[in-house]
């Protein structure tokens, strides 16, 4: 049994809904135990499947990734009912979508320092080849604007 085409999309895209709810503070225990915990079983079982057939590494890292999301649901489910706070925010950086997002965001961070690092040669190259040849300007002197001198003498 192969994975759905779509197994993939499909967590990513109710992911990402889920860090917009997260972001927006509308998803909380209920809601995870109704729909993120019966998605992830779903998805465990038809991953599981798959990695018993042909034991591949990464559908394991995936597995387990969706492990710790499941275990995640129920400490706030055993937080929720002991009536201790619930911080839903700790299941962003558990989700499949933020730890592939992780990797590239690191490749952008190495992009933008790069570029930083390209201005900052040109703008010392300018300011060595800065032509202080130049006439320079002369100092202010009340002479330039005799009358401006006159009256505030």
């Amino acid at each position: 049994m192969a994975l759905k085409n779509d197994f993939y999309e499909e967590i990513f895209i109710n992911e990402k809904k889920w860090i917009e709810m997260i972001d927006k503070n509308l998803l909380n225990n209920i809601f995870c135990n109704l729909e993120l915990r019966p998605f992830y079983l779903k998805k465990k079982d038809e991953i599981k499947k798959e990695y018993e057939l042909n034991n591949n590494p990464i559908l394991g890292q995936i597995l387990s990734i969706i492990d710790n999301i499941i275990n995640k649901l129920d400490e706030f489910e055993i937080q929720y009912k002991n009536l201790r706070y619930v911080n839903i925010k700790e299941l962003l950086p558990l989700f499949l979508t933020s730890q592939m997002n992780n990797n590239s965001k690191k490749e952008e961070k190495k992009e933008v320092i790069e570029d930083l690092k390209n201005e900052k040669k040109l703008l010392e190259e300018e300011i060595i080849n800065y032509n202080r040849k130049e006439k320079e300007l002369e100092d202010y002197v009340y002479d330039d604007f005799p009358l401006d001198h006159k009256k505030i003498s």
